[in-house]
């Protein structure tokens, strides 16, 4: 993945970037020596172990051994692959990603691109040819201008549209979802007779279709299928809208249940809306907006099925939940959606709603557990609260560590009376925990490992020591990536640690690194130790002196040979080799 976007890049992403404000947004962090500390996010603790260096620019968890960069940091913790990491830090410090080198698209997917975007233009035409459509939409009290931003359509009640409009090949259309292969082998167009809404990935390229009858036949709504450019667990209709228009990080984002819903509350001038995609609300989709925003507001029906939905979304919103974020839930009354509730009543009440009627998360799911717990018991009994008390940890536990757990943890104990041991659920996918390094291992470091451990601790060392002085054999295990750091240093003054060992991504060489780094981070070990710079010129001599001991020992084998297996010029050679020895 490095490869797709420039090297040198990321190399000035990660100086502009601190790691710690990156981290403390998601982790609260406490100043510790050097270093700063919290308890892990990544795994279960009582006593800090989770070490960030500012100087380093560099994380280490001496719990369970998770170490990195701000880009390991937000693919570990929140998900993201490593091009959205990269575009995420690039956005805090303003940088943009070079658009060349941010997806490289394969000629395949190029394809389904296309065909996809031939679509959303083929339909768009044939809207303004449809006047059912049109007067639909009218009714609707959807604007033309608000019609051409979402790129809305219509598909013809044909059966063959699409193949007899456009040029794509079929295999496009069908693996696009566009087309159905019937058991007959025949294909024929998904959508028929239906105003149909693009679903949009972050960079304005459609991916998908939802597509929505214009009278009360069923399916009210159809969506594209699963592709491979569109999972419904991943997407949200009007995301790339909303962000042509938000203003900062700090605006709010409604999460509402349909297409319609979105269109409305924009027209309405509410543009900070987007749907989910026919599924119910995924982690990965709170994850997305949480990176967007730090209030979400999910708006349901208050009937039984909609806050089955909610309850849902908040289930999946626990494990981004911490200090300084908001969800809250907004009920609707029965038979209102937010389509409605704008045309009826205006932005303004609508608006009005969220900031009087919508609930925080935490009086959500006790207020949930809380009626469940009083079913077959007494509202004030020890069978009550010891049942609440079972229901409410394992919602607790998934959230991250910090003060937003703390607080809802205090919150439980006044409930029930008594404290409560809330355990925490590991991370899918993070390390088990293991011992420091200096518990698991007395071995003494070699001299390749101490120079490595010098740089890592401190890069700008490499500037300091004369390029004649690395006179020692690249045959000494270690020494080939010894000098590609020495070089990668020296040709980039301004480099960190982090920035260092992200040039090793996707290498076999990443791991070893990020070991030796971490090491580093343990203030107690660094103690009566000398200076990076010392440590680096030891550990060059030594690998000098080593250098020279292996030529010596390649001569005195060389001597070990009985002359009739010498040839006269290595006599010479040896006779010479034996004066220069005798000299002092």
């Amino acid at each position: 993945m490095a490869g797709r976007i420039p090297q040198s890049f990321i190399d000035d992403l990660l100086a502009r970037v601190d790691i710690v404000d990156i981290i403390d947004r998601y982790v609260p962090l406490k100043k510790a020596g050097a270093n700063h500390k919290a308890c892990c996010p990544f795994h279960g603790e009582k006593t800090p172990s989770f070490n960030v260096s500012q100087t380093k620019q560099f994380y280490h968890c001496f719990g369970c051994g998770v170490s990195g960069s701000a880009i390991s940091f937000l693919m570990e913790f929140d998900n993201m692959h490593f091009i959205d990491a990269v575009e995420y830090l690039a956005d805090s410090v303003g940088l943009q990603v070079p658009k060349d080198a941010i997806t490289k698209i394969t000629p395949s997917q190029q394809g389904l691109f296309d065909a996809l975007k031939n679509c959303a233009a083929f339909y768009q035409q044939e809207l303004k040819k449809n006047t059912p459509a049109i007067e639909y939409l009218k009714n609707r009290k959807i604007s033309g201008e608000t019609a051409l931003e979402y790129q809305i359509g219509y598909s013809p009640a044909n059966w063959h549209a699409l193949n007899g409009a456009l040029q794509d090949p079929e295999a496009m259309l069908l693996t696009t979802g566009m087309l159905i292969r019937s058991d007959s082998g025949k294909t024929h167009d998904r959508f028929r007779d239906r105003v149909m809404f693009p679903i949009r990935d972050r960079r304005g390229r459609t991916i998908g279709f939802g597509g929505r009858v214009m009278d009360n036949t069923e399916p009210k709504y159809l969506n594209s299928p699963e592709t491979p450019l569109f999972q419904k667990g991943r997407e949200l209709y009007g995301l790339y809208e909303l962000r042509k228009h938000k203003k900062s990080t700090s605006e709010r984002i409604i999460v509402v249940e349909g297409y319609m819903d979105v269109i409305a509350l924009a027209e309405a001038g509410i543009k900070n809306a987007v749907a989910t995609l026919g599924t119910a609300t995924s982690s990965e989709q709170v994850a997305t907006l949480f990176r967007e925003t730090d209030e979400i507001v999910f708006c349901f029906d208050g009937d039984s099925a909609g806050r089955k939905a909610a309850w849902r979304a908040l289930n999946s919103a626990l494990s981004s939940l911490k200090s300084g974020r908001d969800a809250r839930f907004l009920f609707l009354p029965d038979g209102e959606d937010p389509d409605s509730v704008v045309n009826k009543q205006g932005s303004e009440h609508f608006l009005h709603l969220i900031t009087n009627t919508a609930i925080e998360a935490s009086a959500f799911m006790f207020q949930t557990l809380e009626r469940q717990a009083h079913k077959g018991s007494d509202n004030t009994g020890t069978g009550h609260k010891a049942r609440l008390a079972e229901l409410v940890k394992p919602l607790i536990s998934q959230i991250p560590s910090g003060i937003y757990r703390d607080l809802l943890s205090t919150q439980l104990e006044e409930k029930v009376g008594v404290p409560v041991n809330i355990s925490t659920t590991p991370k899918a996918g993070s390390p088990a925990p293991r011992l420091k390094p200096s518990q698991t291992s007395a071995m003494k470091p070699s001299p390749v490992r101490r120079a490595l451990s010098g740089i890592l601790a401190e890069p700008a060392v490499v500037l300091e020591i004369d390029p004649e002085a690395y006179d020692f054999s690249i045959k000494i295990p270690g020494t080939g990536l010894l000098m590609q750091v020495v070089a990668l240093v020296e040709t980039n003054p301004q480099i960190t640690t982090s920035g260092i060992i992200e040039h090793f991504r996707d290498k076999p060489e990443w791991n070893s690194l990020n070991k030796l780094a971490m090491a580093t981070l343990d203030d107690s070990s660094e103690t009566g130790i000398d200076s990076p710079l010392s440590i680096v010129k030891h550990a060059i001599q030594k690998l000098n002196d080593e250098s020279r001991m292996i030529d010596l020992k390649g001569e005195t084998n060389e001597l070990s040979k009985p002359p009739s297996a010498m040839s006269d010029q290595e006599k010479d050679a040896l006779r010479k080799k034996l004066e220069e020895l005798k000299k002092p």
